[in-house]
């Protein structure tokens, strides 16, 4: 993998987060005026998010194990660590 899709990957995953983050505060304001079933809503949107960010960051991490392992077949006591950590 090149690195620019992992810094893409890497990108969205950050802005993910960061609309999680706003979207928890959002719903804490929400919560605190009294509005519980808005709250509740955009605190579900606001794990939506994270979750989404944690996909595209662990995506990234496979692309990067992926592609440090290709060249680190060079040398015999190295174990692929791609191939252990999806089965």
């Amino acid at each position: 993998m090149g690195s620019r899709e992992g810094l893409a990957l890497r990108q969205l995953a950050l802005e993910a987060l960061e609309k999680s983050t706003k979207m928890f505060e959002l719903a804490f304001k929400l919560q605190t005026q009294g509005n519980q079933v808005e709250a509740e809503r955009v605190r579900n949107d606001a794990r939506t998010q994270r979750n989404i960010s944690t996909i595209l960051m662990t995506e990234e991490n496979y692309q990067e194990v992926d592609s440090n392992s290709v060249s680190s077949q060079r040398y015999p006591g190295i174990i692929n660590f791609s191939a252990q950590v999806r089965h």
